[in-house]
């Protein structure tokens, strides 16, 4: 009897969401996705901003991390942040599980002012391409042996070695080369862009997660944020396109 009590009672129970810091999401440090406010030291861009609508449009209370692109898919696997938002890799998704898309981001090669490029057959003709470690540029370049690649961390490591002529092109996400370049000063440096690909933006929680069913929250605040014209807002404010 006391055992049917106490089940009944735990029945009755009201069922308690997430407490505070209990969600962790993590995503690439670079402006304008995400980055830290010089001023304040607090995270801004497009990713913190969605998160903010999450907070708001679900309940949960969810901390931010920003980690550099190669550091990602490790903190993924072992279950030490529970989801992210960022381009969607195949080989990622034996640890995450795959949610909504938030947009398309054109991905490409970003070349130093006076450099031809023609086409793809153009790219092995290129000194150097600097590319993010990790990052699969798709459009054939992943696979080709003949291009020159140079692996950085970062892209404001690839812009500067462009400005420097270390290397002769950048690879990634365009948008972002771009926009990174003239907050660094370097925009007068950076010519003609190619473009590989177009990949997805997505929501991606951890397979380890202990709130992995929190997914299907998020996943329907990004259908609502889209039909109500919250996410165009959030890129347009953010100069991300």
């Amino acid at each position: 009897m006391a055992r049917t009590a106490l089940l009944l009672l735990m029945l009755m129970l009201p069922f308690v969401p997430a407490r505070a810091g209990d969600l962790r999401f993590i995503t690439i440090d670079v402006a304008p996705w995400a980055s830290l406010d010089p001023s304040t030291h607090e995270p801004v861009g497009v990713f913190p901003a969605v998160v903010a609508e999450f907070r708001r449009r679900t309940g949960h209370s969810i901390a931010i991390t920003l980690h550099p692109f190669a550091r990602i898919d490790r903190e993924l696997e072992t279950g030490a942040q529970d989801c992210t938002i960022i381009v969607w890799n195949d080989t990622r998704a034996g640890i995450v599980k795959k949610g909504e898309v938030l947009a398309q981001h054109p991905v490409g090669i970003v070349a130093a002012k006076g450099i031809a490029l023609d086409g793809f057959d153009s790219l092995p003709r290129l000194s150097g391409i600097s590319v993010l470690r990790g990052l699969v540029i798709g459009g054939g370049f992943d696979e080709d042996t003949r291009l020159r690649k140079e692996y950085d961390t970062d892209y404001q490591t690839g812009l500067r070695k462009l400005a420097h002529g270390r290397v002769d092109a950048v690879a990634g996400a365009m948008p972002t080369i771009r926009y990174l370049a003239a907050q660094m000063g370097l925009d007068h440096h950076l010519g003609q862009q190619l473009l590989l690909s177009r990949m997805d933006l997505v929501l991606q929680c951890s397979l380890k997660s202990p709130h992995l069913n929190a997914m299907d929250q998020f996943n329907r605040a990004i259908r609502d944020m889209r039909d109500d014209g919250t996410l165009d807002a959030i890129f347009r404010n953010n100069y991300f396109s």
